[in-house]
């Protein structure tokens, strides 16, 4: 008899597409392979050829568009059990810290409290996933093969069975069903693991100075560091005004609170972090950029905005992506000697993912300089052309991000008026602006995001040593 199975009733649609596409390319082929099997029993069923030289999304769309519907039901039924069970020990040998090849970097809880950000590493790269519950549905994302293909990856499940051992949705909301005596088997586990430092709950909008806050419905807590820290949480429904505006106002008071207008001295107080789109918010209230543009005016600093466009800038020119940028900590000193060295260009929005790939480098012998190698008090701009100029390869890191810093688009500027070498490395797949575009277009390239990591870092280690022996 078969085991009694949960009632599922998911947050999300998990369609036969789906499934395919949360399965690895072997695993495809052996359902197909069944398929096959079951065609040859029934002379009504269709054979299929011309699939073995697909790859994966067009083998994906190829089954899903000629398998008759009662056959995915059987394939589904026959293939469920194990594709769960595997897809949820891997999962939580993440969360448990015993998977074999991945661990969790870090996990934060997404403003609100109904999803997580997390991020996984490996000797081989690193993986960035979010999950969140929107509206009684799911948003998920993940840039590991599964995951940029919309399946469903052991990093999402895993975000899952954080939000399980959380309480904030019940195994019911599952995509899948799930066996009874296995499940049982997880929540022990899980009931562990909740109590355990990983859950960390990411600020809705963080200040220098160690200022958080955090925004749940109505309730606002303050968290602040320095001399005087303290904690308080604040119910916004007892107030004249609702928490949108609310927390607006305060954020434009925090940013403003060490400008002396008398004395005509002081400095804002920098965003770091904005979950809460609180930007967007100030900007859309007039009377909020007067009083900003308006304070700071009396600083007479040439840096500062002087205009409502030149603010937003301003305001959004310290956000990062998530509090996980400010702990991830560089993995090896920068190269300091005379021999040749690589000069490596990325954004620090991209450190997660740029960071594993440098230390596989490192441990295999390549003498990297990256800007971990500053010291504070030196000249940042001087340093970095002086690295790069006498540097023997440059290497850079192409993402979306290089499309908001300056800095990196600066640097491959210089790269290419030096005529250095120039290897870039694309993790995602990125449109460049005009003028990037045509000073690297003939640039050697890897498509990392297309590539599995055991063939990214061959194709890498080989490049590169092609052109330091050069």
């Amino acid at each position: 008899m078969a085991k009694k199975k949960t009632v599922r009733k998911g947050l999300e649609s998990f369609t036969f597409k789906t499934f395919l596409k949360s399965l690895t390319i072997p695993k495809i082929k052996e359902l197909f392979n069944r398929y096959t099997e079951l065609a040859l029993k029934d002379s009504s069923t269709k054979k299929l050829k011309g699939y073995s030289t697909l790859k994966k999304q067009d083998l994906v769309e190829f089954i899903d568009t000629n398998v008759e519907n009662n056959l995915k039901k059987i394939l589904y039924s026959e293939f469920e059990k194990d594709f769960v069970e595997s897809l949820v020990s891997n999962a939580l040998s993440l969360i448990s810290g015993e998977h074999k090849v991945e661990k969790v970097q870090n996990a934060i809880i997404i403003a609100g409290g109904k999803g997580y950000n997390v991020w996984f590493s490996s000797k081989y790269g690193s993986h960035k996933a979010s999950l969140q519950l929107v509206n009684k549905t799911v948003e998920r994302d993940c840039n590991c093969k599964i995951g940029e293909n919309q399946g469903l990856c052991l990093h999402q499940m895993a975000i899952y069975l954080m939000l399980i051992g959380k309480k904030v949705i019940s195994y019911e909301e599952l995509p899948f069903s799930v066996e009874k005596d296995f499940l049982n088997l997880i929540f022990k586990r899980l009931d562990l693991l909740a109590t355990q430092s990983l859950f960390k709950e990411e600020p809705s909008i963080l200040l220098e100075g160690d200022y958080k806050i955090y925004v749940n419905d109505d309730l606002v807590t303050l968290d602040w560091g320095g001399d005087y820290a303290g904690k308080s949480t604040k119910d916004i429904s007892k107030e004249e005004v609702d928490v949108e505006t609310w927390v607006t106002n305060k954020i434009v008071n925090l940013i403003l609170k060490n400008i002396k207008v008398r004395a005509k001295e002081g400095q804002t107080t920098k965003l770091l972090l904005d979950n809460y789109n609180v930007v967007s918010k100030i900007m859309n209230r007039e009377d909020l950029v007067n009083k900003i543009l308006k304070k700071i005016s009396v600083l007479d600093d040439p840096k500062l905005p002087k205009d409502e466009n030149e603010l937003e800038i301003f305001l959004k020119s310290n956000l990062k992506e998530s509090s996980a940028d400010f702990s991830i900590d560089p993995p090896f000193s920068a190269y300091m000697g005379d021999d040749p060295y690589i000069f490596v260009s990325y954004t620090h929005k991209d450190k997660a993912e740029v960071y594993p790939i440098l230390k596989e480098l490192h441990n295999k012998g390549f003498q990297i300089w990256y800007d971990e190698g500053i010291p504070l008090s030196t000249d940042w701009c001087n340093t970095i052309a002086e690295k790069l100029i006498v540097s023997k390869l440059f290497l850079s890191f192409i993402s979306p991000h290089v499309l908001e810093s300056d800095n990196t688009q600066d640097e491959i500027h210089l790269a290419m008026n030096e005529k250095k070498q120039f290897l870039a490395i694309y993790l995602k797949n990125t449109e460049l602006n005009p003028g990037l575009k045509m000073r690297i277009r003939r640039v050697q390239g890897i498509l990392k995001y297309e590539m599995d990591e055991l063939r990214f870092y061959d194709k890498l280690t080989k490049n590169l040593g092609e052109f330091l022996e050069s």
